[in-house]
């Protein structure tokens, strides 16, 4: 391993951090949205169901790279495809609620929204977790992968020392890819055990 550039590669390394984590917030807080609409049990239009349904596989059928290059176009792209994945994920959470509750909350005059805060969010906690930490870890091997292809960050940094014959420097980006992606297999594993 070479540590000349550490500094070098430890900026581009913070860059892929940064767009994977604002990619991943913004793509939840949406996902969660979208998937309340999305869940037959909360929307009774099937219509609406149906449409959404549709919209969210053409969204996950686009490519990441399609939506441009670049750190502001990679969140863009990071958070359309991840948006996507999070809204069908998390219908898919809020539907294994059970009807009964639902209706229970439901002849006691509870709101939409009520129902949503007080009974959907939470049975589904464990679930939306679990789909977040796997998603972070997506967002961030797409993310380099999308810094290989121009869009800098570590993935840049991984193909410019390959391409410059410096394989040290390329090893220990690397190595810095992986001991991340344990680190967040930990944290993602250590919260839903002991938190949710």
């Amino acid at each position: 391993l070479d540590f000349h550039d550490f500094g070098l590669t430890l900026e581009a390394f913070s860059q892929t951090v940064a767009i994977t984590v604002l990619a991943t917030i913004y793509s939840v807080l949406l996902g969660l949205v979208l998937a309340a609409f999305g869940a037959r049990n909360l929307m009774k239009n099937k219509f609406v169901t149906y449409a959404l349904s549709a919209f969210f596989t053409f969204l996950r059928a686009v490519p990441t790279p399609v939506w441009g290059l670049g750190p502001a176009a990679g969140i863009v792209g990071l958070c359309v495809h991840a948006t996507a994945f999070f809204a069908r994920a998390f219908t898919q959470s809020f539907e294994d609620v059970p009807e009964e509750v639902i209706e229970a909350l439901e002849a006691t005059g509870a709101s939409k929204l009520h129902i949503f805060l007080s009974a959907i969010l939470p049975a589904a906690a464990s679930q939306i977790m679990a789909w977040t930490g796997l998603r972070f870890e997506i967002n961030f091997s797409e993310s380099a992968i999308l810094g290989m292809i121009g869009a800098g960050g570590i993935g840049f940094a991984i193909a410019n020392n390959i391409q410059g014959y410096q394989f040290g420097a390329a090893g220990l980006a690397i190595v810095l890819v992986f001991v991340f992606a344990y680190c967040v297999e930990l944290v993602f594993t250590t919260i839903k055990k002991n938190y949710i």
